[in-house]
């Protein structure tokens, strides 16, 4: 009976690759995969690299949001979005509040709303900054306290602060950028990203 691979291949002229074409073949397998993984490196960078825009107001300047972050609606929210590589029970995130603007200065009152916010609340930092159409902001950086699933997590943010006029009245913007604190560092980049593209300056 004439075997499946006879019956398709010619057994007695076929002649296995020499050692030379064999490394050959490896070679350009190794090749192949290494493109592919260069490719998909560069795939991945550029898509970190794309951004979405809030639209709050007419004339106002748009918010950038990471395109592959996932959206959550929150009533109190103008924009949630979650970072779907994250790891954490907080997962890294960033969020866009519209409330009253307060009367004081914000460098004054918006670290004290925040004390009264949230749960074991350290100031880190406190700058003045500008953005890109040159409009005053403050950039505060703190850690406080979360509960999630019943576990505190003892989470690192940052919140740009700034104020916009929505076309009936002067309203307060805060841009939150926030992570467990042991991602901070891993997700600064991306963070620094957002401000970059709000053109956020420090003196």
């Amino acid at each position: 009976m004439t075997s499946f691979d006879e019956a398709f291949v010619d057994v007695q002229a076929f002649q296995p690759p020499g050692k030379w074409q064999a490394r050959a073949n490896n070679l350009m397998v190794w090749l192949v995969a290494i493109m592919l993984l260069v490719a998909g490196w560069f795939f991945s960078d550029w898509m970190m690299s794309q951004f979405g825009y809030l639209a709050l107001a007419q004339d106002e300047p748009g918010i950038p949001y990471p395109v592959q972050w996932l959206p959550q609606p929150a009533h109190d929210l103008a924009l949630q979005v979650f970072d779907p590589d994250s790891a954490s029970l907080f997962p890294a995130r960033e969020e866009v509040a519209v409330l009253p603007l307060p009367d004081a200065p914000l460098a004054i009152t918006w670290p004290e709303i925040r004390q009264q916010q949230l749960q074991d609340y350290h100031e880190q930092e406190r700058l003045l900054t500008t953005l890109t159409d040159g409009r005053q902001a403050l950039l505060l950086t703190y850690t406080h306290l979360e509960e999630s699933d019943n576990t505190p997590v003892v989470v690192m943010a940052q919140d740009l602060a700034f104020v916009i006029n929505d076309g009936r009245a002067d309203r307060l913007v805060v841009v939150t950028l926030a992570a467990d604190a042991h991602e901070w560092e891993a997700m600064a980049p991306a963070f620094e990203r957002i401000l970059q593209k709000m053109g956020v300056t420090t003196p």
